[in-house]
């Protein structure tokens, strides 16, 4: 299912270095700071959780994008790898093939670092980010303590740089660099429902009624907030700041400026459009039920 495991300096042998020197790909753009999508860390998890038991950590691949000295990391999956106390093999076949495979998914994504479990980095690490850095002239190697040694779950982001002596012996340093966990405000609404099972161990139905309640009363809490706030500086009791008079101007500016009647008529064609949809999905589920038991008596 993997393919052949190849151990490293037998991958090696088979890349043209100086030609890929020569288009150029080996140039290292700058990477000043990683964003880190939350589904990813949820795969790192995961993968870490469904190993083999003769596994000590986990690697896999990170796939994003880079844009202005930011790498983004939207997605991640898993690379089998068996690791011993002599050499380090993965499945570089398995590893390449399912980055073309998310490439045709996603055409902006493309390969942008590796990670593992663990906060240790080893000999090995610097073999296994040599093989992602022929795919990116820049990779980032994402780390994720599992084990909970800091009783939490710490990650770090590293790059590494070159070090060593002209015309001698040269090798690299992994580096740290800033990183933030950032998703969409759809996302913001899973995490906070994750974060309710904390102590639970019986989940509850998501209900969609109770969610779209329970965001309602954040809003209007956070808008008491932002009031609350205008009026101290308004009566002089507080300073103002400017930039949070910026970011209050955009909010106020990106509220469409439409009238009850239209906000009611949108939401009542959204609505019939929704109860059509339910309307057909049905009537196929009963058509393919009906053709199953015809098949069933014939």
């Amino acid at each position: 299912e993997y393919g052949e495991f190849q151990t490293f300096q037998h991958y090696f042998k088979q890349i043209n270095l100086s030609k890929m020197a020569a288009e150029g790909r080996t140039v290292a753009p700058p990477v000043r700071k990683v964003i880190i999508h939350p589904v990813v860390l949820f795969n790192i998890v995961d993968s870490f959780e469904r190993r083999n038991d003769n596994c000590k950590r986990v690697i896999g691949t990170l796939m994003g994008r880079y844009d202005k000295g930011v790498i983004y990391v939207t997605e991640s999956f898993a690379v089998p790898h068996q690791e011993t106390d002599e050499e380090v093999s993965m499945g570089m076949d398995y590893a390449m093939r399912i980055s073309e495979m998310q490439k045709k998914v996603n055409t902006n994504m493309y390969t942008v670092g590796w990670y593992s479990s663990g906060i240790q980095i080893n000999d090995y690490s610097s073999l296994i980010h040599s093989f992602y850095k022929v795919q990116f002239p820049s990779p980032v190697h994402l780390t994720l303590d599992t084990a909970l040694k800091e009783q939490k779950m710490k990650i770090n982001t590293h790059i590494t740089l070159p070090i060593g002596v002209k015309n001698g012996t040269e090798g690299c340093i992994f580096t740290p660099v800033p990183h933030e966990i950032k998703g969409s405000e759809a996302d913001q609404v899973c995490l906070k429902f994750f974060q309710g099972l904390k102590g639970t161990r019986k989940t509850p139905n998501f209900n969609d009624p109770e969610q779209i309640v329970h965001s309602c009363d954040d809003m209007m809490a956070q808008i008491n907030v932002i009031l609350g706030y205008v009026k101290q500086v308004s009566a002089g009791e507080i300073p103002m700041d400017k930039e949070i008079g910026r970011q209050l101007m955009e909010v106020v500016q990106s509220i469409p400026n439409l009238e009850s009647d239209t906000i009611t008529n949108m939401l009542n064609s959204h609505m019939q459009d929704l109860l059509a949809v339910e309307y057909l999905t049905y009537l196929t589920r009963q058509q393919l039920a009906i053709g199953a038991r015809i098949n069933q008596i014939l």
